[in-house]
């Protein structure tokens, strides 16, 4: 599998959690579109997000033009989810993405799931590190709304995703944890998300280069 796909200069990025286990060597890149990962976490977001921009600016994000990575190649590189120091290798490869982050200066990098969030959260220096552990679906939706917020067109701002928890047993008490009460009775976390990253997309990122031409 290449170590990633599209091009570091574009302003979105997307960093998963790590190759699926056992088909790495069958995957082309990260986020492989013939992998169902993909389409569990992140189809259905762009769906709506897709069908936002169209209805309201008649635009199309270019998916061609994300660049997307994985934090870690193998998921034994992964530490215990409760440890709160990482080992001296993981470390390096966090300075690595901090090196690439600061070099390229997205103006936007989605996270999907706990360990991915954690792990760009350390790259970027971010105050108070945790074990991944704490992300819980609950924390990570509370932290998406508060960064939607205080996005800062000057820097490069973080968003977290759900991962494989959202097509997993508990699906629907992730759909409601992550949105909270902004939906009513019965919340879609897929329309939700989709829903305000395009309006993000439009009120701060409508003129880079993001878009099908």
């Amino acid at each position: 599998m290449e170590a990633h796909s599209g091009d570091p200069r574009m302003p979105v990025w997307l960093i998963a959690d790590s190759e699926p286990k056992n088909w790495h060597k069958l995957l082309l890149v990260p986020l492989d579109p013939r992998h169902p990962a993909r389409h569990n976490i992140w189809t259905s977001v762009l769906e709506h997000m897709q069908e936002t921009l169209y209805k309201r600016k008649r635009l199309r994000l270019d998916q061609s033009k994300l660049y997307i990575r994985n934090a870690v190649t193998d998921p034994s590189e992964k530490p215990k989810s409760a440890a709160l120091s990482w080992s001296q290798e993981l470390q390096g490869k966090v300075d690595s993405l901090r090196t690439d982050l600061e070099v390229m200066s997205p103006k936007l990098v989605l996270t999907f799931g706990a360990f991915a969030f954690e792990f760009v959260r350390r790259a970027r220096r971010e105050k108070s590190f945790y074990p991944y552990s704490h992300w819980s679906t609950l924390r990570l939706g509370e932290e998406f709304r508060e960064r939607l917020s205080r996005y800062d067109v000057s820097k490069t701002n973080v968003l977290p995703l759900l991962h494989v928890s959202i097509a997993r047993g508990k699906f629907l008490e992730s759909h409601r944890y992550f949105v909270g009460a902004e939906m009513g009775e019965s919340p879609n976390y897929f329309e939700y998300v989709g829903t305000r990253l395009a309006e993000l997309l439009l009120k701060r990122l409508e003129f880079e280069p993001i878009w099908v031409e």
